[in-house]
């Protein structure tokens, strides 16, 4: 579910209607959309809060503001898939570096997003020991983790392909896709590009037996199969 707030441009572009709406968003269990809020707001806002918010997540483009609460089921399912890159990546002998949910902005596109999960591989060792970001410089995630249960990231694809993204692991509420960055637009392919043995079928099994295995013996699933691949 989302909602739209329609408000004055002059309210939805001050800090304090920023910070009123997600608490609405938390309350309700919704997204919220804010429009016109300028990318000066924005930058502020991230700003003042980026230590003290966790949840929501937030995503910015052409003056809207997407707000994105985070339910149970959806970190259960991002923590697994993050477990689940880490164990084949050691598996697989794969230098990879995560930064979780870090914010990125980008001011020359006006354009900010915060990923459930996100990982490099290419550039593990020059991303190593980051403190802090400098997209003019430093290079968008190789890989994202998007997981639908309270809204549609297809509607924020549209960032992602803006910094550059070139992978995007979705699970969509049902199953897993990939997708791919090709010619600024996102479409499915069959096999993972960072890492290449993976599938969106073995990635929705995985998922799947998330919900009905213990932790330990998930983690044994996954090894016994890397070890097989």
């Amino acid at each position: 579910m989302s909602a739209v707030l329609d408000l004055p441009k002059t309210y939805t572009t001050s800090i304090s209607t920023i910070k009123k709406a997600t608490d609405f968003a938390l309350k309700e269990q919704v997204s919220v959309i804010l429009s016109d809020v300028t990318w000066e707001t924005y930058n502020d806002f991230i700003q003042e809060t980026m230590d003290k918010i966790v949840n929501p997540r937030f995503y910015f483009e052409n003056g809207n503001l997407f707000i994105m609460p985070l339910l149970p089921k959806h970190e259960r399912i991002n923590y697994f898939l993050e477990l689940l890159i880490n164990i084949l990546t050691e598996e697989f002998q794969i230098d990879c570096i995560g930064l979780g949910s870090t914010t990125y902005q980008r001011k020359d596109i006006e354009k900010g997003f915060e990923p459930d999960s996100c990982f490099y591989f290419k550039y593990e060792k020059q991303m190593r020991n980051k403190d802090k970001l400098d997209m003019a410089v430093d290079p968008a995630p190789e890989l994202i983790i998007e997981v639908d249960i309270t809204s549609l990231s297809t509607n924020r694809q549209s960032i992602f392909a803006a910094f550059g993204v070139p992978e995007i692991w979705r699970f969509n509420g049902e199953k897993m896709q990939i997708l791919k960055l090709e010619n600024g637009k996102y479409s499915e392919i069959e096999k993972s590009l960072a890492l290449p043995k993976v599938t969106p079928v073995k990635l929705t099994e995985f998922v799947q037996k998330s919900e009905t295995l213990s932790r330990l013996e998930w983690i044994s699933e996954v090894r016994n199969w890397a070890k097989k691949a």
